[in-house]
């Protein structure tokens, strides 16, 4: 009987530094890392059957064609919202997270500080919202379903 490979290699990219979980327990470490402790308020997330390479590699980048989460989280708020991307997807190629119970309070939160892009506010989570839908994502591969989600405005 041949068997197959089938393990999972999560990479965030936080700008140009890139880190990888590749067991249940690093996923968890990864997320809370992502959640609590950014090296930048700002990470994609892609999940894949091998890591995902930099420009700055040997062989150049490398990165799956489907699939991206993004993630917005400064260190010094409760919030995070989310984006996912999937050119394939049939039921939305571009969201972003969606918090129907949005305050004046629920805060915006940058989703590209180099071109001052600006998630809507009513794309803020709570961190355990933001937390269980990650999760799912690097479980599934797949836009997470934990959470509802919005037309998204940004690449």
């Amino acid at each position: 009987m041949t068997s197959i490979d089938t393990r999972t290699v999560i990479t965030a990219v936080f700008r140009h530094l890139f880190r990888y979980a590749y067991t249940p327990d690093e996923t968890a470490e990864l997320i809370e890392t992502v959640l609590t402790e950014p090296p930048l308020p700002i990470c994609e997330i892609y999940v894949w059957d091998r890591p995902c390479r930099s420009i700055r590699d040997e062989d150049g980048p490398a990165f799956p064609e489907a699939g991206r989460l993004r993630i917005a989280c400064p260190a010094d708020q409760p919030w995070a919202a989310l984006n996912y991307i999937n050119p394939a997807a049939p039921d939305g190629a571009l969201v972003d997270s969606y918090n129907p119970t949005t305050t004046d309070e629920t805060p915006a939160l940058l989703f590209d500080p180099e071109g001052d892009l600006w998630f809507p506010a009513s794309a803020s989570l709570p961190l355990d919202q933001a937390r269980q839908a990650i999760a799912e994502y690097c479980r599934t591969g797949q836009r997470p379903t934990c959470v509802q989600w919005q037309p998204g405005q940004w690449y």
